[in-house]
């Protein structure tokens, strides 16, 4: 409790509204869930039982402040094949993984990092029945996934189902079929969040480059950008300065705002602060050293934000990257850059 309330103190001291809180990053979960095992992070392995609810707190703390709390899934990344094997039987994941017709099917390994495959029907109830318990559990005001769609673009990741895909009659290349699966997936989230409360709101955060999104992770967010049933946010994660050789802030931020045909969806973008602290961007090109240069690049992002109509807000990663998470102290390397934005972070808050 002493750890959250430092955190949620620091965030609406600086201006912040809303948390967006991790609860299922490797097919696991930070709170009790009937559906996925406890998370490692939460009981120092997996296979050992929680003995309270982070969720909860956090939940609860945060909106005593005013604070709206978020729950971030991940819905097809999963923990690795060795860490299954500690997982118990009675979850649906380790029961798919212990049976043969159908390991690296409902379940890949890739490279030793499993994957939920939302070819399958049944893995789709999986990940949507997930976002659902969070929705009935707990009093969030929202639903959030972020880029972590297929993790490959070999074809041997969901052979099988698209085999029998076009074995009867599907004519979609591998590429388009995959997009269709993610469709569903996504469509699927959005609707158990909404039968749960139509006002808790469902996004998603790709990664900034959209071309690599739709291409590579095989997300049509031009799809979802333009059709009622997908999401109520997109927040792409433009992660880039001002100075960026290929992909500046701005030029992305305007790539992502023709993508949004549908009115209703808001446009929130995501932002780091990963470069302040790193103090540079080894694929910027010209612009590599534009973030230990400059301590004012997030200001004049947010300031250009500012007078953009359509935008509806920022979402910054990460609290790690604002202050030490165990003591709370400030993280030097970023104070200049978080100063800065200070006032104009305010301003947007009003």
């Amino acid at each position: 409790v002493r750890l959250v309330t430092k955190v949620l103190n620091n965030l609406k001291n600086d201006g912040y509204n809303t948390v967006i809180v991790q609860v299922r990053p490797y097919a696991d979960s930070f709170y009790p869930s009937d559906l996925y095992p406890v998370s490692n992070f939460v009981s120092g392995e997996y296979g050992v039982e929680d003995i309270y609810d982070p969720f909860e707190i956090i939940i609860d703390l945060a909106h005593s402040k005013g604070i709206s709390v978020h729950a971030w899934l991940n819905p097809m990344r999963a923990m690795t094949v060795k860490e299954i094997a500690s997982v118990s039987d009675k979850y649906a994941i380790k029961q798919w993984f212990k049976d043969s017709s159908l390991k690296n099917k409902y379940v890949v390994d890739v490279d030793g990092r499993l994957y939920l495959n939302p070819a399958y029907e049944t893995v789709r109830q999986l990940i949507a029945d997930g976002a659902k318990e969070v929705c009935e559990n707990y009093n969030v005001d929202g639903v959030h996934i972020d880029d972590y769609f297929y993790p490959t673009t070999d074809p041997s990741f969901d052979r099988a189902a698209y085999s029998e895909y076009v074995n009867n009659g599907g004519k979609a290349t591998l590429a388009k079929y995959r997009n269709e699966m993610l469709d569903l997936m996504v469509s699927s989230i959005y609707a158990s969040v909404k039968s749960v409360d139509k006002e808790i709101l469902f996004g998603v955060s790709p990664a900034g480059n959209i071309n690599h999104t739709y291409k590579d992770l095989y997300a049509d967010v031009y799809k979802w950008c333009s059709n009622k049933g997908y999401l109520d946010y997109i927040c792409p994660q433009i992660y880039f300065g001002l100075e960026h050789s290929t992909y500046d802030f701005v030029s992305v931020y305007n790539t992502w705002r023709s993508a949004v045909k549908n009115e209703d969806i808001r446009i929130t973008v995501g932002m780091t602060l990963g470069k302040a602290k790193q103090g540079y961007d080894n694929y910027a090109g010209d612009g590599k050293y534009e973030w230990s240069e400059h301590k004012d690049i997030m200001k004049r992002c947010l300031e250009y934000l500012n007078e953009r109509e359509e935008c509806s807000g920022i979402s910054i990663f990460c609290y790690q990257y604002m202050y030490d998470p165990i003591t709370g102290e400030s993280v030097e390397e970023t104070k200049l850059e978080r100063d800065n934005m200070s006032p104009i972070l305010e301003k947007l808050g009003k």
